[in-house]
């Protein structure tokens, strides 16, 4: 079959689904770069050993977020200064996911959307911090939007790493009364978290800032809009909750890995068969096992835009402790504490050298046509690391 990634998919079958599906400007804009990613089109940079001087020229990245093999430097240089910045103290590791009813909804309005759900999110696990029932005290939120599954449906969840503690008035570090079970009750969370997201919604409504086109035309009538939301109060806002083990790097690691990154890797995608695209993906409903799915090309590309993160959208913010006028002081009183507990610290992962096996690889400089070319003359080609 061959190697295939998403550029490959794209560069054979973009313009036939443009002739069947309308893309966005947007949308469009970020196919043609993910399209062109790491080939000729985009020139070429040189990266060379810290260590031992070692050289390779690789094509240049797209660096479109959306993209699956691009973003990984800049996801190391985040990685490395959460890292350095979060102190060592405890921290959970909670999940929020919106009920599947709204997903059409959302579609249709993902700006609008996406933000309420870090509004609510972020305001629902602050007032359960400050309440003196649960804590009393200011926490600090990483979140980050994630709206795919392993098939790339839409799934549009929420991860945050959340201080499993906070800073009282008095400049006191408090932990959470639950133990390591949760950091607030699971089920009271999730109906503020449904509550404040009913009230958002109404609110935009009658703001008119919904789009209600197409097949959710008949929302705008408000009495049916009720009648939805009737059937949104039925369902559940999923949360999940638990220690991030004592070591947050983990987790900081997990949400980096979708900052900035298509909803597939190139190294799940196996190959291409009769027009269909075949990828691995882990089933979770039967326990994680590795499985392979044929999913025809037209429906591959369409799942795929589902993910595409509207224009000038900020999909990692910062809340609490980890943000605002105090986060320097609030960080500083923090790290004081931690240096009172006693945490594991773990070596964060580079892209070593091939030749030496020690150095870092780092980026020098672009590189001229007219060195490539020279270089392809001497019968050297380009070594693309798949970075996705």
């Amino acid at each position: 079959m061959g190697k295939t990634g998403v550029g490959e998919i794209l560069e054979k079958y973009l313009g036939e689904y443009e002739k069947v599906r309308k893309l966005s400007a947007h949308q469009k804009k970020a196919l043609e770069a993910i399209r062109a990613c790491r080939t000729h089109e985009n020139g070429y940079h040189l990266m060379k050993c810290e260590e031992c001087g070692e050289e390779e020229w690789q094509y240049n990245s797209c660096r479109d977020r959306n993209c699956p093999q691009c973003q990984w430097m800049k996801q190391q240089e985040w990685v490395e200064k959460r890292m350095a910045e979060l102190p060592k103290i405890p921290y959970h590791h909670v999940v929020v996911t919106l009920p599947d009813i709204l997903h059409k909804l959302m579609l249709m309005n993902q700006a609008v959307l996406y933000q309420i759900f870090f509004e609510v999110v972020s305001a629902a696990l602050k007032e359960f911090g400050e309440n003196p029932k649960h804590l009393g005290a200011r926490i600090g939120m990483i979140c980050v939007l994630h709206t795919w599954g392993q098939t790339l449906n839409y799934h549009v969840h929420m991860h945050c790493l959340v201080t499993g503690g906070g800073i009282t008035k008095s400049g006191e570090w408090v932990e959470g009364k639950y133990g390591e079970e949760f950091l607030f009750p699971i089920r009271a969370v999730s109906q503020v978290i449904k509550g404040k997201l009913m009230e958002k919604l109404r609110k935009a409504y009658r703001k008119g800032e919904l789009e209600l086109e197409g097949k959710l035309k008949w929302m705008r009538n408000p009495a049916k809009f009720e009648y939805y939301l009737g059937g949104v109060a039925k369902e559940m806002v999923r949360v999940y909750s638990k220690p991030a083990t004592k070591k947050p790097e983990n987790v900081v690691k997990y949400l980096g890995a979708y900052m900035k990154r298509g909803p597939i890797s190139n190294r799940r995608i196996k190959g291409m068969e009769d027009g269909k695209v075949i990828f691995g993906y882990k089933d979770y409903r039967n326990g994680g096992e590795r499985k392979v799915m044929k999913m025809g090309w037209e429906e591959f590309i369409r799942r795929y835009v589902c993910h595409i993160v509207p224009k000038g959208f900020v999909k990692v913010r910062y809340y609490g402790v980890f943000a605002g006028r105090k986060k320097k002081e609030e960080l500083g009183r923090l790290r004081e504490i931690a240096g009172e507990l006693e945490m594991e610290e773990e070596e964060l992962e580079v892209v070593k050298c091939k030749v030496c096996k020690r150095g870092r690889m780092k980026y020098e400089r672009e590189l001229r046509y007219e060195e490539v070319e020279e270089m392809m003359m001497a019968m050297k080609q380009p070594q693309v690391m798949d970075t996705s």
